[in-house]
């Protein structure tokens, strides 16, 4: 039922897709074994650079307790 997981090539539905399968599921599914590991791929080192260097921005609050626009003041007939 079980069992370790390895990255395979499937076709679903006419579109080729790399999935972790366990050996019966890629047998009936038909996926052809993919050499390497079976993990995520590592991100570019150039992408952490880039995150690293941000600075934090800051955020309004989520209640800013106006009025909103067009809105008459509650009261005074």
């Amino acid at each position: 039922m079980g069992g370790p997981l390895r990255l395979y090539d499937v076709v679903m539905h006419g579109v080729p897709t790399r999935m972790k399968l366990n050996e019966a599921d890629a047998e009936r599914y038909g996926g052809t074994l993919v050499n390497g590991p079976a993990g995520p791929e590592p991100e570019a080192p150039e992408a952490e650079a880039k995150t690293a260097e941000a600075p934090a921005k800051s955020r309004t609050p989520a209640n800013k307790s106006r009025t909103a626009r067009g809105k008459a003041a509650p009261g005074g007939d």
